[in-house]
């Protein structure tokens, strides 16, 4: 795992900046504390800090070349298929100099060219400088579990593991995307492929970049396919995802660096280390957050327990932390707003793990691919088209004159919308603020735009475009494509690698999510038992109340430290006068907000916490912007 930063001048004869790179790379040096590197090769410029994991030697060391220099790589990643891929390849001829799956894709990639990225296993960001053809190629694995953000002008392009890498370069335009400012208010991150900058993307999962001469293009090398096979027994579910979980959690063990996990006592990081276990030499260490006299957070009687029984070392952090001084730190580590409250709690358990292990392995992903959130992933009931296109239809009314919301009875106005199609259904189960609430609390034209965007949003768009039309095949795909992407994944990457700790996914290996997408609802989801298959695939691996206990999440107490430890903070940084500095949110609605959570009449920590976040990004990557074009790394890293 590593952080990767990059430079393109569109004219040939044009040199990069190796200022500038210097720069780039710097600021993520929290990511790849073992080593740095830095490249200039005629218009390309290539920079990586490194996290030493497979090759821990200088054979591993980055940017890397090819024999005759024509090709240059930089890799943020980990490639688990690697030493089959070099075995076919010494078939063929190929020597290698070092063991490292870096010099696998170099000269897999001088084989096969973009068809190279079709045969790996694994996560991976990268770059490639071309000489031969005179062209610089981007690749992004097929989940988005690494990122990969990218800015260009007429002259040049850059590209870098995180955003404020590109904030280095002070051309680098910072114009709020409001858009991408709707769909934080909604959903608590920004979906790809947009940024909150209306001037940087986000690569997009399974997909690739060639920028040469004549301009930048993008295109897809990898879909998510959906095939139900309706025919499949259950049976034959339980015993293909043992086969192939058991493939994945295996393979995700490849390091040369010890590998520990993160436990929950939750179904699949329990899952996890039951298999883990199994698969090494060496007793695997866990970790888990404690919340004391907190039952509704506390899982660790239950991460305890699944240790004990796979016999694993285990390590309990009790979460008492300087809130204060850790939020400032989390919003520089995110990079854009970013409002999911249990990136608390994997920030500290990755400062814990850290002390003891490189590499740790997540159950991110489970529940996205195997239908954990029963209470959204349940089949929504048909509507009759009449009663449909009549919900539409009023419901659009509201959107448009959201005046008219005061003249309904009661709750019939969110009734109307919960109404108004299946897919706004899904979505009003989970969004945060509502359109009606945006009116209220922002300002109007700003609200217009948020409101109107909000209607073409990604998730709405992934719905509609998913394959087959089974119910939940269509909500997975598009918890997949975005919400997976925006905030779990982007949480998994951003807080591990804020403590030099490389994350892996096993329930994101693409050859499971793919078998995943042929299994029916039907197995997945029985009544309110989510994960269905999965629980009975483990039955032999785990205790039976471990499997069919409640489910609880990764959540923390932000109700009660909003109420608590965050309270004046929050009030000291949503201030009236700040808050009509920005422009964005009106205060006497913020006001309200604040006052009915202080005083128990509603939980709007949800809400502040959005609002909270938003304000600790302005501060950092707006008002703070020149700090990120000094050379010295900010001291908040």
């Amino acid at each position: 795992m590593c952080g990767i930063a990059g430079i393109f001048q569109f004219d040939p004869a044009a040199r990069p900046p190796r200022p500038l790179l210097q720069r780039m790379t710097d600021l993520l040096a929290h990511r790849g504390p073992d080593d740095a590197g830095y490249e200039v090769v005629g218009p390309v410029a290539f920079g990586h800090r490194r996290l030493s994991i497979i090759d821990i030697s200088n054979g591993g060391h980055q940017p890397m070349t090819n024999d005759d220099g024509s090709i240059v790589i930089v890799y943020n990643g980990e490639c688990y298929n690697y030493r089959e891929l070099a075995q076919g390849m010494r078939g063929r001829g190929h020597r290698f100099r070092s063991t490292s799956d870096t010099e696998v894709i170099l000269r897999l990639y001088e084989e096969k060219g973009d068809a190279c990225f079709s045969e790996l296993q694994g996560m991976f960001a990268l770059a490639i400088w071309d000489g031969r053809r005179r062209r610089l190629v981007l690749a992004r694995d097929r989940l988005g579990i690494k990122p990969l953000y990218v800015t260009h002008d007429r002259e040049r392009l850059l590209f870098a593991s995180e955003m404020k890498a590109l904030l280095a370069d002070p051309r680098t335009e910072t114009e709020l995307d409001r858009i991408a400012l709707g769909d934080y208010l909604h959903l608590l991150s920004v979906p790809d492929p947009r940024s909150i900058f209306r001037g940087i993307r986000k690569l997009q999962p399974g997909h690739l970049i060639v920028a040469d001469a004549e301009g930048v293009r993008e295109r897809p090398y990898w879909t998510l396919p959906v095939a139900i096979d309706e025919g499949m027994s259950y049976e034959a579910a339980v015993s293909g995802f043992q086969q192939r979980f058991a493939e994945a959690v295996s393979s995700h063990m490849v390091a040369d660096v010890p590998v520990g996990a993160f436990l929950s006592g939750g179904v699949d990081s329990s899952a996890i280390v039951a298999h883990a276990g199994k698969v090494t030499n060496h007793q695997i260490e866990t970790f888990s957050i404690t919340f004391p006299g907190l039952e509704e957070f506390d899982e660790s009687p239950y991460a305890q327990a699944v240790a004990d029984h796979c016999g694993a070392k285990h390590h309990a952090f009790r979460l008492t932390p300087d809130l204060v001084e850790a939020l400032p730190k989390i919003a520089w580590h995110a990079d854009e707003p970013f409002a999911i409250s249990s990136a608390f709690a994997l920030y500290f358990i990755s400062k814990v793990a850290r002390d003891h292990v490189k590499v740790v392995l997540s159950g991110d992903g489970g529940d996205e691919v195997f239908g954990g959130y029963v209470w959204r992933h349940f089949d929504f009931p048909e509507l009759p088209k009449a009663a449909s296109w009549g919900a539409q239809r009023a419901a659009g009314m509201l959107r448009r004159y959201p005046a008219l919301r005061s003249v309904l009875p009661g709750r019939l106005a969110d009734r109307l919308n919960s109404l108004a199609s299946r897919d706004q259904r899904y979505l009003n189960a989970f969004i945060t603020f509502h359109d009606s609430e945006l009116h209220e609390l922002l300002e109007p034209q700003l609200a217009a735009e948020v409101v109107e965007a909000w209607q073409d949003n990604a998730v709405q768009r992934c719905l509609e475009e998913a394959p087959g039309g089974e119910q939940l095949a269509s909500k997975l795909y598009a918890d997949i494509k975005t919400t997976l992407v925006s905030e779990m994944l982007t949480k998994a990457d951003r807080m591990t690698m804020a403590n030099g700790l490389e994350g892996r996914v096993p329930f994101l290996d693409h050859r499971l999510v793919e078998w995943a997408f042929t299994v029916p609802a039907r197995h997945k989801i029985q009544g309110t038992n989510g994960k269905a298959l999965v629980k009975t695939a483990l039955e032999s691996y785990l205790p039976h109340d471990i499997l069919y206990r409640r489910k609880q999440g990764f959540n923390v107490p932000l109700k009660i430290w909003m109420r608590g430890e965050l309270r004046d903070f929050v009030r000291d940084l949503l201030t009236p006068a700040r808050l009509q500095r920005r422009g964005i949110f009106q205060p006497q609605a913020v006001e309200a907000i604040l006052r009915q959570h202080e005083d128990g009449t509603v939980d709007a920590s949800n809400k502040i916490f959005a609002m909270l976040m938003l304000e600790l990004w302005h501060e950092t990557f707006l008002d703070q912007r020149s700090s990120f074009m000094t050379t010295a790394e900010p001291a908040i890293a």
